[in-house]
């Protein structure tokens, strides 16, 4: 199932150009999502569930990640799934601490980028093209993954100001 694609916009435009509302509580997307995952069950999704913090990228990569999983031509088995997973819910503990820890967010999300580009390169994981957010903004799970680790990193090096979640 592919989400609408102008939530995904709507949200990344706001992550890519603020950063981070930390007004406006987020509604998990894994948790809208969690009755759609009839290919592999609960027990298999990715599915970080609610943080304490509004994490917009994080929840929307999220998203993106369990619509490229359950892609038609996706082939990811449980075990790749539980991994990724389990990346994602380091990632949240990272992003959601007060303040981040982006130097943890740097590393783990560099991780979740090695293990998609792997899934993509053996034809594991489908990407499912988005609207980018904004002009020559990330189309697919693979792009934002990258942008929001660089991103991480970015402040993990203290080179952006702000909330970067």
């Amino acid at each position: 199932m592919i989400r609408n694609r102008s939530i995904g916009t709507i949200a990344l435009i706001g992550v890519f150009a603020a950063a981070c509302d930390s007004a406006a509580p987020t509604q998990p997307l894994a948790t809208q999502r969690a009755a759609s995952m009839a290919k592999v069950g609960e027990s298999c999704a990715v599915d970080v569930g609610a943080t304490e913090r509004p994490l917009p990228a994080f929840h929307e990569l999220e998203g993106w990640l369990g619509d490229a999983i359950d892609a038609a031509g996706s082939s990811v088995n449980c075990g790749q799934t539980r991994s990724l997973d389990a990346k994602m819910e380091a990632l949240a503990k990272a992003l959601d601490q007060n303040p981040p820890n982006f130097a943890a967010a740097c590393g783990i999300s560099g991780s979740i980028v090695s293990e998609v580009s792997a899934l993509v390169q053996t034809g594991r994981l489908d990407m499912p093209e988005f609207t980018p957010p904004f002009p020559g903004g990330p189309t697919n799970v693979l792009a934002a993954a990258q942008a929001l680790n660089e991103r991480w990193c970015a402040a993990a090096r203290g080179e952006l100001e702000g909330p970067q979640a």
